[in-house]
């Protein structure tokens, strides 16, 4: 006999809450956005946001994900529950809640994020593409944007930053074992960056 009980049809924002204050692992999903699952447990909620303490497939945590609240196209108590509490268990897995995470908008959670950890990954919502992750370090909030100087896929440092406008991000990530192994091989930048051209400046 089934003991998953599904929530009440009360919106988003009142399921998470919900899931939040009672430990309950989630799937969740952003069909606008990207394909796929967000497999985990809510850690923090705002009225526009959320964290997601993230479950890997090999059942551990894997990091963690912000997300906007108004992205969720459904949700759905794990149909796994109580094996996903168990193995978690088993294998000596800790839900840990990071202390005095703001989930205001994108610029206190990228900052919040880098408190956390030393690389966080900044997911853009590219057209038909989905997301598009840039990870770096963090190196300023402006109105509105966010800047990184950040990595490429094999650990190296680019010479400049980039800057991210709030309007496109689609979720921020960070602590996950990819962004370790990252930080383990790449380490602190040793070069300065590369003069940023004035806002501006323009091509002609």
């Amino acid at each position: 006999m089934s003991t998953v009980v599904p929530f009440k049809a009360r919106g988003a924002r009142a399921e998470l809450r919900e899931a939040l204050e009672q430990r309950i692992p989630l799937r969740i999903q952003r069909d606008r956005l990207q394909p796929g699952v967000i497999h985990g447990y809510v850690v923090a909620l705002s009225r526009d946001f959320c964290l997601i303490a993230e479950v890997g497939d090999v059942m551990r945590f894997d990091g963690y994900i912000a997300i906007a609240v108004a992205d969720i196209s459904t949700l759905e108590i794990d149909p796994s529950r109580e094996f996903v509490d168990k193995a978690l268990a088993l294998r000596g897995e800790t839900l840990r809640v990071p202390e005095g995470f703001r989930l205001d908008d994108w610029g206190t959670i990228a900052q919040s994020a880098a408190a956390c950890a030393p690389l966080i990954s900044v997911n853009m919502i590219e057209d038909e593409d989905g997301e598009i992750s840039y990870v770096g370090q963090l190196d300023a909030v402006e109105p509105n944007v966010l800047v990184l100087r950040e990595l490429d896929p094999n650990a190296e440092w680019y010479p400049d930053n980039g800057a991210y406008e709030f309007e496109a991000l689609g979720s921020i990530g960070f602590g996950s074992g990819y962004l370790e192994a990252l930080w383990q091989v790449a380490g602190s930048p040793a070069d300065p960056l590369a003069p940023r051209a004035p806002v501006s400046d323009k091509i002609h």
